[in-house]
């Protein structure tokens, strides 16, 4: 098998593909070990995603890449770059994650991402989502005033940063169809104070007249070419190329039991020319076969900086 073949493959793991995702994530693993500088430096599975802000993590010139992901950034903090070599990997993985959870549509998609950078990977998702699956009402949009709603059958699926949506839900009453969902996409400080998801899902339900169980969540990242819902409620589940360990943060080749809050740590095997195995900075739980987010590590970015002098 060749990284060609999984580029073309890797969607199928949810199917009776032969290929298992473990012969996929080893010859990843040699591949990258191989053709990646800062990889073949560093001596653990997972690498800090802080190296995205110090180094071109890539098996491949960056010129060559067809685009590049920029994370935000804010006070002048470094920003996380990912050279994406092929766009189409992208594209194939975020649609046969979202085909996956929300069907084929039509839908109106709706993105609220005020302070997102235009380069950004949830920017460049959205793009593919609304071309692919969402009605000609689809759009982005900033401030604080929902688009007008056209009763065209198809559902609303409003995307956004959580602290962005809920923004708009306390500008006032903004009762979407019961039919629409609220996808939030993270960021769960508030410019007041860290609120937990539960808070954040019942409010946000509130505010614009839904259940509560209508309010989902999306985790992904700048690092990582695939993406995690929650279909209400907090826990995530991954696609089938996409696996979600948690990780002693002081010993990150120790996986946590199931409930013990770890780091978590990720193998996307849709990062083909990158890294595939990445260490976040989000503190999680494993819940069965999903997990559960807990909020940020304290001080993460600044121990995997410490991996990468160590390494080097």
């Amino acid at each position: 098998m060749t990284t060609a073949d999984i580029e073309v493959q890797f969607t199928d793991l949810g199917s009776a593909s032969g290929t298992s995702f473990g012969v996929m994530e080893r010859v990843l693993e040699a591949y990258q070990r191989q053709h990646c500088q800062v990889y073949q430096r560093f001596g653990y599975k997972y690498l800090p995603v802080a190296a995205f802000k110090h180094a071109e993590v890539t098996t491949f010139p960056p010129s060559e890449a067809e685009c590049v992901f920029e994370s935000s950034a804010t006070g002048g903090a470094l920003r996380s770059r990912h050279f994406v070599r092929r766009k189409a990997v992208y594209e194939a993985s975020v649609c046969a994650a979202f085909k996956a959870v929300f069907g084929e549509g039509p839908f109106q998609i709706w993105a609220h991402l005020p302070g997102y950078a235009p380069a950004s990977s949830l920017v460049c998702m959205m793009k593919i989502l609304m071309r692919r699956y969402g009605t000609e009402e689809s759009q982005f949009f900033l401030g604080n005033r929902l688009p007008n709603f056209t009763d065209t059958g198809a559902p609303i699926l409003l995307f956004g940063a959580a602290f962005g949506l809920l923004g708009l839900a306390d500008a006032g009453p903004r009762h979407l169809p019961k039919d629409a969902r609220i996808i939030e996409t993270g960021g769960m400080k508030t410019r007041r104070h860290t609120i937990t998801r539960n808070e954040l899902h019942a409010r946000l339900a509130a505010g614009f007249g839904v259940d509560e169980q209508q309010v989902w969540s999306e985790y992904g990242m700048c690092e990582l070419m695939s993406q995690a819902y929650a279909q209400g409620g907090s826990i995530y589940r991954s696609p089938p190329w996409m696996r979600v360990q948690v990780v002693d943060p002081e010993a990150p080749d120790h996986v946590m039991p199931d409930g013990k809050p770890g780091l978590l740590a990720i193998t996307d095997l849709a990062n083909i020319h990158t890294v595939s195995s990445i260490l976040t900075e989000d503190l999680g739980v494993g819940r069965g076969e999903g997990f559960e987010v807990l909020g940020r590590f304290p001080g993460s970015s600044m121990r995997g900086c410490n991996f990468l002098l160590e390494t080097s």
